[in-house]
């Protein structure tokens, strides 16, 4: 496949630097633009206070899982709501009209449940709250934004909540009277809590501890969670409740194994209604809560009023958002801030203001300068949230870095889905692989850990983890390396398939080997790692090994992967059947087929070529209906949630499908993505159930905001960013660094399908389907012309701009012919011709730039001249040879064609062996001295003329570079000697006779 960099006009990523067509952004895509571009709604007037474009509620229904309390961006605390513990619904429901109470840890939009440690209960009773109890919410007195939330409950009591990084914050406004509790539940969480402890420290401070743990049908260790809550005055009584809940007044402490355990304070509202509460947390003890509450949340010893910390909450929010600075109608800047702000929420901060934190090994260490993150949702991020901290968020994504690779250090493997310091295992494939690759792509890591951290990448991508440690890696690696596929042992069956999420899901877990591998490839090309590139990109082909060609689909095709089992057969099932029996995690056959970015070349030939590939996409996505339902998802769409188990449409909302939209960027059809996106990108409204299915910590929500604004990483740690018309008007992002990316798209439409009729990067005219990161990682332009139609667009279409396969890159063959004539004399200099260069399959010379270098007798190599003849490549070499003989050479080509980064060389250097054969240089015959005739007196010798004199310095000069002139002047000599000779005599033989 041609790269996009062979392109006159601009060459994105390439070694060297690009050569620009420079115009001026606004002239070069309005020059691509030949028809208006309709505006569909107006920009809205500038919001200052973006804190309040912030949505929380989207996406607490529809299994969205969302919950909508107070955080800050990356926050360890997670102050919010609770009524709902289900798979459906884990923490909170919108619809539920109810609440149990407000816990401080939560999971943004994970499947599972878990966490909600230290769940606070107002109640206005007698007897006060001791277990979950339902309170109502009063119709309508829900509000939130970022950084804040409130409600008020059936008993009258109004809560607000706000947060600092590491410290909730609470405020309750009871009704007046005596009876005002707030119960501090230590013994019910939103997975199963195990031992825990409370104690009335003084008049006014609460502290203890809560173990908590599981998620999903991972690992149910338990993870300890410590606090420390001070009250803005005393309470009127105290009392606790253990095992039986039954509430005892008057006791200050209660310590279960596990179990009902808590903690009452009952205040006199009578005339202070308010009760404010801040609650420092910590994972490693509770001086460390302590000690966060103290530094976040007091100023000189006093604690700091619930309206500072509110306010303080906002500003850090809108310093975040405010970096993104969009022109949109008020509509779409609510839904793009509400997904922005949820892309800021996971990894969350681990480590306490002193820099000590509880890692991988559940001991406690200390970060240095620099924040611990933990909970990496590692299956979902490496497709989009890496990419979009590490560009938008990079000194975040440094800290993050080094928290992945003391994850590794003190956890002994790298892990693979990590909730706070417990290893859970769920999820399939090796997804730590990409998300580590594409960092070192985007230059998030360190240099003083990058050795050790690509070191521990290749060693997870390459073995299994050792005994004793809590993440499996890759259980298969011997087994994999060998076959190129993972065996697939059923669910149901005992044994591996019991054990190992890998095993199970053998089919799509080969699939994300075979991604993970090429992205190492991608990164090891970028590094300059080229031999461990070749290796893992070749790897990237191994999703073929799972191609059955025999199944015979829906619409007519044949052929899809299928999962293999030990002894190399295909486990072949109807493709409607449920995941759960075909070997696939979380999609159908029909969805994992598409998940082979890093080598779409391959899958159009498994496909029966392009066309075939086209057919078979369109159907998936239901091309027909969208053109006739322009933005509106086909109803053959999986609708969400876990609606993907037995579908064979497209599933717009979960992890291995997200990309594929951009598949029509690989194969010169790149208007068709803009019509899949309109559809998927109107399924994120600003309503409750915005969104399709879970967010999973931001991954969805990161997919949201780059597509927006036009781009989108298609392959991890390749630095592909393919393009795509944006749902902004203008964007305007300011890096951490200071630097500014700026997206211009005028007229793009909100809810229908804008196209890309020109596409400007920098300044320079683009007219490839993607861009490499390093154009935009540092600041930089994007500028797009859209249209309202397809018809008569071809931006992107040639084939030279299609987004390229990793591992498929395009090669060239070059073949070296000797030159013809490999002949010299001694001593004297001589260009020769010393090799003609061709490529197989007959491609142009101009299409295949080389560099060449000819060396002699084992000499140094000398460059040498390349010059284009008749589609060839001519080198030549002008060389003084000093002896006679044979002289052996080689002749030496290298490919100078501007690939990717993420691409090895058309064509590794090559050499042939030539000789030339050199002869001696003619000896010169001795000359003797001219003899000088003798002169009559009587006659006039008339010399040559000056037109013959010409002629003969002409004749003489022609043969200078022989080295023949020397001997051919004496010849003259001589024979004018002889001339004048003999005339002498004719005319002494005229006047004898006469």
């Amino acid at each position: 496949m041609s790269s996009p960099h062979d392109s006159p006009a601009v060459r994105p990523g390439s070694r060297g630097r690009p050569r620009r067509s420079r115009l001026a952004p606004a002239m070069a895509v309005a020059a691509a633009l030949a028809i208006g571009t309709p505006v569909e709604a107006s920009a809205a007037p500038t919001v200052t206070d973006l804190s309040n474009e912030v949505n929380p509620f989207v996406g607490t229904e529809s299994e969205g899982n969302a919950y909508p309390g107070a955080t800050l961006p990356f926050g360890m605390v997670q102050l919010s709501p609770d009524n709902t513990d289900s798979y459906a619904s884990t923490s909170y429901s919108n619809n539920a009209g109810r609440v149990w109470g407000f816990s401080h840890r939560h999971v943004n939009s994970a499947g599972c449940p878990a966490a909600g440690e230290l769940l606070v209960s107002p109640s206005t009773t007698a007897t006060p709250t001791t277990s979950r109890r339902f309170t109502s919410i009063q119709p309508g007195s829900e509000s939130a934004t970022a950084g804040y939330y409130g409600v008020t409950l059936g008993n009258s009591v109004k809560v607000d909540l706000s947060a600092t990084t590491r410290v909730g914050a609470h405020r309750y406004t009871f009704p007046a009277g005596t009876t005002s509790n707030l119960s501090f539940n230590t013994g019910q969480t939103l997975r199963t809590a195990g031992a825990s402890s409370v104690s009335w420290v003084d008049g006014t401070t609460l502290e203890g501890w809560i173990d908590n743990g599981g998620f999903c049908s991972g690992n149910e260790k338990k993870s300890r969670y410590y606090f420390s809550a001070t009250f803005d005055r005393a309470p009127l009584s105290t009392g606790t409740w253990g095992n039986n809940a039954q509430f005892v007044g008057g006791r200050n402490s209660s310590e279960v194994t596990d179990g009902n355990n808590g903690f009452v304070a009952t205040f006199d509202t009578t005339t202070d209604r308010d009760v404010e509460v801040s609650v420092g947390v910590s994972y490693v003890s509770v001086e460390g809560a302590r000690g966060n509450r103290i530094a976040e949340a007091t100023a000189d010893g006093t604690r700091l009023p619930f309206d500072q910390v509110r306010a303080k909450a906002r500003d850090a929010w809108n310093a975040e958002l405010g970096r993104f600075d969009i022109t949109a109608s008020a509509e779409q800047r609510k839904i793009f801030y509400t997904q922005l702000y949820k892309t800021l929420l996971s990894p969350t901060i681990g480590s306490d203001v002193d820099g000590r934190y509880t890692g991988m090994d559940a001991k406690t260490h200390t970060a240095n300068g620099w924040n611990y993150y933990q909970t990496f949702s590692l299956w979902d991020t490496y497709r989009t949230q890496a990419t979009f901290h590490a560009l938008f968020a990079k000194n975040r994504a440094v800290d993050i870095v080094r928290s992945m690779y003391q994850a590794r250090v003190e956890g002994g493997w790298l892990p693979r889905w990590s909730l706070g310091s417990v290893e859970t295992n769920i999820m399939a494939g090796d997804p730590v692989s990409p998300w580590i690759a594409e960092n070192f792509t985007l230059g998030t890591v360190p240099d003083d850990i990058a050795g050790r951290m690509w070191d521990y990448l290749v060693e997870n991508a390459t073995t299994a983890p050792p005994a004793g440690v809590a993440s499996v890696g890759r259980q298969s690696a011997a087994f994999y390396l060998a076959n190129g596929h993972i065996p697939y042992y059923p669910e149901g069956g005992g044994g591996l398939g019991a054990q190992f999420e890998e095993y199970r899901h053998g089919g799509s877990a080969t699939m994300e080997f075979a991604a993970a591998d090429a992205s190492i490839g991608s990164a090891a090309q970028r590094l300059g790692k080229t031999g461990q590139a070749a290796e893992f990109l070749a790897r990237g082909t191994n999703w073929s090994k799972l191609w059955n060609p025999d199944v015979t689909l829906s619409g007519g095709f044949k052929g899809i992967v299928n999962a293999v089992n030990p002894e190399g057969r295909f486990v072949s099932v109807p493709e409607r059947t449920d995941v759960t029996r075909s070997g696939f995690h979380e999609g159908t056959p029909w969805h994992y087929q598409w998940m082979a970015t890093q080598d779409v070349v391959g899958l159009q030939q498994k496909m029966e070529g392009r066309e075939e590939f086209v057919k078979r996409l369109d159907y998936y996505f239901n091309q027909p209906a969208l053109q006739s339902a322009p933005g509106v998802s086909p109803s053959s769409w999986a609708a969400g949630g876990s609606t993907y188990y037995a579908s064979i449409g497209y599933n717009p909302g979960n992890e291995p499908m997200m990309m594929n939209p951009w598949l029509y960027g690989f194969v010169g059809e790149p208007a068709k993505t803009n019509d899949v996106l309109a559809a998927n990108l109107n399924r994120f409204p600003n309503t409750p159930g915005g969104g399709v299915g879970n967010d999973d910590l931001g991954t969805l929500a990161a997919w949201y905001v780059m597509a927006s604004l036009g781009i989108q990483p298609v392959m991890p740690g390749s630095g592909i960013m393919a393009l795509n018309a944006p749902k902004v008007q203008a964007a305007t992002i300011t890096l951490e660094s200071g630097e500014k990316l700026r997206i211009t798209a005028a007229g793009a439409k909100e809810k229908l399908p804008s196209y890309i009729a020109g596409v400007a990067v920098n300044d320079n005219v683009h007219t490839a389907a993607w861009v490499d990161v390093d154009e935009i990682r540092n600041g930089g332009r994007l500028d797009f012309a859209l249209s309202g139609t397809k018809a008569g667009l071809d931006w992107a279409t040639a084939q030279k701009d299609w987004i390229p396969s990793v591992s498929a890159p395009r090669k060239a063959s070059p073949v070296i012919v000797p030159g013809a004539d490999l002949t010299a004399i001694a001593g004297r200099e001589k260009t020769i011709d010393v090799a003609r260069v061709t490529f197989a399959g007959a491609s142009p010379a101009a299409v295949e730039p080389i560099t060449a270098t000819v060396s002699w007798a084992g000499g140094d190599p000398v460059t040498a001249t390349v010059t284009e003849d008749n589609g060839a490549w001519v080198i030549r070499s002008t060389s003084t040879f000093a002896a006679a003989g044979a002289v052996s050479g080689v002749v030496s080509i290298a490919s100078a064609a501007n690939t990717p980064r993420f691409s090895p060389p058309l064509f590794a250097p090559t050499s042939t062996n030539l000789t030339v054969l050199v002869t001696a240089a003619p000896v010169n015959p001795p000359v003797s001295p001219p003899v000088s005739p003798p002169v009559n007196p009587g006659v006039n010798v008339v010399p040559p003329t000056t037109g013959s004199t010409g002629t003969t310095v002409k004749a003489a000069s022609g043969l200078a570079h022989t080295g023949m002139a020397p001997a051919v002047f004496s010849l003259l000599f001589v024979a004018l000697g002889a001339i004048a000779l003999g005339s002498a005599l004719v005319i002494r033989r005229r006047q004898a006779n006469g």
